[in-house]
């Protein structure tokens, strides 16, 4: 039986400065990027458990009176046409947050794409 062994090559991988630092440059865009998806599924998160909160409001409105809002750590009861109110005012806000995520999102694509294409050029 022919055993192979691996062959360990003697030479050393340097990397100059300017290279290292657009490699740890992309990772810092990529780890970014993440970063900011996961905002955006929270905030998407968010934005249904609004959507859910204003149907449940809209079934409930001819049965209910009032209906608790929390804000913050306590409970305010409200009338539904206030809790809707606060519904839309919380979507709207939350919305623009979105809007502002994926804006930053986009400019971490074009950054992380840019970086990325550098440094292939770099590898060949």
């Amino acid at each position: 039986m022919v055993e192979q062994t691996a062959a360990v090559s003697d030479h050393e991988i340097h990397i100059k400065y300017e290279d290292q630092e657009k490699i740890n440059q992309f990772a810092r865009y990529n780890s970014k990027l993440l970063e900011i998806k996961d905002d955006l599924t929270a905030k998407g998160k968010q934005l249904q458990n609004l959507n859910d909160a204003a149907q449940d409001v809209e079934e409930l409105e001819l049965s209910e009176d009032s209906f608790p809002f929390e804000l913050g750590e306590v409970y305010v009861e409200m009338s539904a046409e206030q809790a809707n109110d606060m519904i839309s005012t919380y979507r709207s806000k939350i919305e623009n947050e979105i809007l502002g995520l994926k804006s930053k999102a986009g400019e971490a694509v074009v950054s992380t794409q840019s970086t990325g294409t550098l440094l292939k050029m770099l590898k060949s």
